[in-house]
């Protein structure tokens, strides 16, 4: 054989794998299952008690700075629900749109949940 030419049983062998490798990823084995709550949106009851909670205010606090002044118009899981966090009214928190756009789906520290929990309480 050519050493310009690649070995065609190389060649089929690798695009078994790889084939095998898309469908497993479709079907999802090989992926950790989480638990997710059915219920992913927090009901309008749930968010009237979320603004109560925080006095209409986002309640995203920098660990150097005071808390954010921008009204907290959308109500967030603190552990977020696509890792597996329940919509529950404790895990849930008020937060202005900037400041949930740039939480996404984090999982915060537990030193701001701890401060979260003590600003509410």
């Amino acid at each position: 054989m050519n050493a310009m030419q690649p070995d065609p049983t190389a060649l089929l062998a690798y695009l078994a794998v790889a084939a095998i490798g898309i469908l497993c990823l479709a079907i999802g084995i090989g992926r950790k299952r989480r638990w997710r709550d059915p219920t992913r949106f927090f009901s309008w009851g749930q968010k009237q008690q979320l603004i109560r909670q925080a006095n209409g205010r986002c309640e995203h606090t920098p660990p150097l700075w005071f808390r954010c002044a921008a009204p907290g118009t959308e109500a967030d899981h603190v552990h977020p629900w696509s890792r597996g966090g329940p919509t529950e009214l404790w895990n849930g928190q008020l937060l202005c749109r900037r400041h949930n756009r740039r939480k996404s789906n984090r999982v915060p520290s537990p030193l701001y949940r701890r401060c979260l929990e003590r600003r509410r309480y």
